[in-house]
């Protein structure tokens, strides 16, 4: 079976649920859609549960897009205490972006990790592809962190900028390919007016929006996760 689950932002014990609840095995396939880290709990302990499962496919979200430039380069001796003497002016900046949208957890965890373990997860979070495409039981998707931003029908995917990926936000109207389904989260789906604070995965004619905000249980959010082969969704 094919799994699709989307911003799970360091909920590991959702996670280790969802997994119970869908009876994932090594003979299964999970691609998560960007934002695995910050704002919940234990982001590393997530990161580093994933980098060892060989059928668990990461894209880039955009927290993940943070949090790279600022741990790229540092040294060992890094700490909470003098971390932002290592920085440039401008990766002061992206560091204090970073934080002010709940990295800091995340930096926390990293930093008290030894330095073997610091490596591996920065090795791990470069392997992160921005959009990936599959096909179960003859039906094609695209996979991506937050759909694809000024989307073009005739543009191909290696074509559009970086940053088209992770940060589009797709009107619940708004239409992409017409031969395939466009699958992502990035937006909360108890966001969308049609789903009326509903925390449900939002299916349109043309995309399917997985993110029902895990990380906000005190506004409804809850965990989903689809599974393509038949289109069945489970929360946890």
């Amino acid at each position: 079976m094919i799994y699709v689950m989307s911003d799970l932002h360091g909920c590991y014990r959702k996670f280790k649920q969802m997994l119970e609840r869908i009876s994932f095995t090594d003979a299964d396939d999970l691609y998560l859609l960007g934002d695995l880290i910050d704002r919940g709990d234990e982001p590393i302990p997530l990161l580093q549960d994933c980098m060892y499962r060989s059928n668990v496919y990461p894209l880039l979200g955009n927290h993940e897009a943070m949090m790279l430039p600022c741990i790229n380069g540092l040294p060992a001796e890094a700490t909470l205490e003098n971390i932002l003497s290592f920085y440039t002016e401008d990766g002061r900046a992206i560091y204090h972006d970073w934080m002010h949208n709940g990295g800091t957890v995340t930096i926390k965890q990293y930093l008290a990790l030894s330095a073997e373990q610091r490596e591996a997860v920065l090795d791990y979070l470069r392997e992160f592809m921005l959009y990936d495409e599959v096909e179960v039981n003859g039906e094609r998707y695209v996979l991506t962190h937050s759909g694809i931003e000024n989307f073009v029908p005739e543009c191909p995917l290696e074509k559009y900028p970086f940053d088209a990926f992770l940060f589009a936000r797709p009107e619940p109207h708004e239409r992409f390919y017409s031969d395939r389904k466009m699958v992502f989260g990035h937006t909360p789906t108890m966001f969308y007016a049609p789903n009326a604070e509903r925390a449900e995965v939002f299916f349109s004619e043309d995309y399917i929006n997985i993110d029902c905000g895990a990380v906000f249980p005190e506004a409804g959010g809850r965990l989903a996760c689809l599974r393509l082969d038949d289109r069945k969704v489970f929360y946890v």
